[in-house]
């Protein structure tokens, strides 16, 4: 007897940054198009920064997804890097890209050196993918600035996209970093959506689940006013809203249920 396996329908409003169900925006597009021009004319370093919620890791991992089985690209993706030192970041790079331990920083350097070198021998290209940047420690950044050493005489040798909240910019704009900071090109600040675009992302959103809109516009409209546009909080009421709509067995969401929607799904002072 076979066994029916049976797939969770997607969930339209889930906060997990799924490159599917990214709606890109007319800000996100243009992110997303220099980012791509500084990997693909291995300009070495971008940046995209911006507040909590404002789909940064969302749109890294869309990135990814654009590289991930390239045959003249080799990808690493650090999601956070919580690392105890600089060299622990180093090695666990290198782990990523299949490299060897070794037992010294500067080994550890020669080691990933020569991979460079060997790639693009081959025409290839390493991009690093950094999550949560502003995790990042004044000696990883100094790290991520000798990394884009590694060079020939008109390109770098790996590219690294960095995102990040607005601290690591505070970071960057410290006059310490100014070395790294000089190395960025083109970085990208993102913004909270618009009315328009938060109508958009939520009809874009339920067709790519496959699920009838519950939302009016007289909801959204109350949906943006109780969030200001930021993307994940609008996911979040409107994920708490529909679930509310549909306890009560309504088809579609009414505006008078976003105000509840929103207290249950955000957290307030």
């Amino acid at each position: 007897m076979s066994t029916v396996v049976k797939t969770k329908p997607k969930q339209p409003f889930s906060i997990s940054p799924n490159p599917s169900l990214l709606y890109l925006t007319p800000s996100l597009k243009s992110t997303i198009h220099k980012v791509r021009y500084v990997i693909e004319n291995r300009q070495g370093l971008t940046a995209i920064l911006g507040d909590i919620g404002l789909g940064k890791s969302s749109c890294l991992r869309y990135l990814l997804g654009q590289y991930v089985g390239r045959e003249d690209v080799v990808t690493a993706l650090i999601a956070s890097p919580n690392f105890p030192s600089d060299f622990a970041f180093l090695k666990s790079l290198c782990g990523d890209f299949g490299l060897r331990p070794r037992r010294s920083m500067v080994d550890q350097e020669q080691e990933l050196r020569a991979f460079l070198i060997e790639l693009y021998a081959l025409d290839k290209t390493a991009v690093l993918f950094i999550d949560e940047s502003q995790r990042l420690t004044g000696k990883m950044l100094e790290l991520v600035r000798v990394l884009l050493n590694f060079e020939t005489e008109d390109t770098k040798l790996i590219q690294i996209i960095l995102a990040g909240q607005l601290e690591l910019r505070t970071k960057l704009m410290d006059e310490s970093k100014k070395a790294i900071r000089s190395r960025i090109f083109a970085p990208s600040l993102l913004a909270p959506l618009s009315l328009a675009e938060t109508r958009e992302m939520i009809a874009f959103r339920c067709e790519q689940a496959q699920v009838t809109n519950p939302f009016t516009d007289a909801a959204l409209d109350a949906v943006y006013a109780s969030t200001g546009g930021v993307p994940r909080e609008v996911l979040k009421v409107c994920a708490v809203a529909w679930d509310m709509a549909q306890m009560a067995d309504l088809s579609k969401v009414p505006p008078d249920l976003i105000e509840a929607a929103a207290s249950e799904a955000v957290l307030h002072e």
